[in-house]
């Protein structure tokens, strides 16, 4: 594997593992109210404080409508672009060469 395939490969896992984190931390967060409490360092808490946790507890909406206009807006673009000819599709990078495929019955 070359270096800069193997720096952004593990570029990749770094971000997913940081996104579990994240959603681990918020899924914890949102079910402790004395965590919940402690992050902030207050004692007690509004129902709505308007935090990330609380967003993540009551599912944020606002950014499903966003992500719903948007691929909208792009179904909409699709159907007017032309479709091409003919589907330009990549060969495969690994075949057997002859004679080393599956044994034949």
């Amino acid at each position: 594997m070359s270096r800069r395939l193997s720096a952004r490969f593990s570029l990749h896992r770094l971000v997913a593992a940081g996104c579990v984190a994240l959603v681990l931390a918020l899924t914890v967060l949102a079910v402790s109210p004395s965590l919940h409490a402690w992050l902030h360092g207050e004692k007690q808490l509004d129902a709505d404080d308007g935090c990330a946790v609380v967003l993540f507890a009551q599912g944020v909406t606002a950014g499903l409508a966003a992500i719903v206009a948007v691929v909208g807006a792009l179904r909409v673009l699709a159907e007017e672009l032309p479709m091409p000819r003919q589907l330009l599709l990549e060969a495969p990078r690994f075949q057997f060469p002859p004679g080393c495929g599956p044994p034949s019955d």
